[in-house]
């Protein structure tokens, strides 16, 4: 009889994902895409000068070539996306505006194959196709920063390219723009794993990221970036991909790509993990 109730509690648990099956998305209620796609090239100008880029041609053609593949086959295929690496040891990785995706060379030296670097960029591709970052932008409209933000950004009368800049460098340095619940993190979680079924990848790479990360968050916690930290538990992310593997797409996790020589390649490339560096003070 008790087993036969645990048994019922563990069927009637509620999974967490399914809140996010069966949504339409799109730009109602926020920014228009035009305003959404310059506002993000503007965010792209400021992390430029607040940033180390790795201007690498292969590393960055391998990385561009991977997010497009995942970007074709994700909930929001048809604006174009731009993805970087940024030399910061930190397990880092964040999505602004209109298809901007930033990877850090920590996170990718933690990663052991293709499939789970894919669950990286699906990840950070779910929320853009979420307009996770749109709604932090709605959000901060309390704070006078967008309205200022928009107009620069669309040309409007008496605004500078100065203006512009310190507008922009607010809404990032304010923490508003990537910061986000750890419902949208979630939910990022949910599409990043149907975009890297759909790519091709196996699902079990995701599982495999999230174990790495969990051991990291035990041992090594000083290594994770600030967004990171800001994500549901490792394990807890773990589990939830589990689950909706094993309850929504059996056997993707023993089946499709996990990695790749060009993977292999760019891997060499990066030394183990170490702490990451104090940055010069100006």
């Amino acid at each position: 009889m008790l087993l036969g109730s645990l048994c019922f509690a563990a069927l009637a648990a509620e999974n967490p994902y399914d809140k996010f099956r069966n949504h339409s998305y799109s730009n109602h209620n926020y920014l228009s895409e035009e305003q959404e796609l310059q506002l993000g090239a503007e965010v792209h100008k400021q992390l430029r000068k607040e940033h180390q880029f790795v201007e690498h041609p292969a590393l960055n053609s391998y990385i561009n070539s991977l997010g497009q593949r995942l970007a074709a086959h994700s909930a929001r295929p048809d604006i174009p996306y731009h993805f970087f690496v940024i030399d910061d040891r930190s397990i880092n990785a964040f999505a602004t505006l209109g298809g901007y995706v930033y990877v850090h060379t920590g996170l990718l030296a933690t990663t052991l194959s293709e499939a789970q670097l894919a669950s990286v960029l699906g990840h950070e591709i779910g929320h853009i196709a979420a307009r996770h970052g749109l709604e932090n932008v709605k959000r901060a409209q309390k704070y006078g920063i967008i309205a200022g933000l928009i107009g620069a950004a669309t040309g409007a009368a008496g605004r500078t390219a100065g203006d512009l800049g310190e507008l922009t460098a607010g809404l990032i340095l304010g923490g508003k723009l990537m910061q986000h619940s750890r419902e949208a993190e979630r939910e990022a979680d949910y599409l990043s794993l149907y975009d890297v079924q759909r790519a091709g990848y196996s699902t079990g790479g995701m599982v495999e990221l999230f174990e790495t990360l969990r051991s990291v968050e035990a041992n090594r916690p000083d290594l994770l970036g600030p967004i990171m930290r800001s994500h549901p538990p490792a394990g807890e992310r773990a589990a939830n991909t589990r689950s909706e593997i094993v309850a929504h797409l059996p056997g993707s996790d023993r089946r499709g790509i996990e990695t790749t020589p060009d993977f292999q390649r760019i891997k060499a490339r990066f030394e183990p993990n170490a702490p990451p560096r104090e940055r010069p003070r100006d």
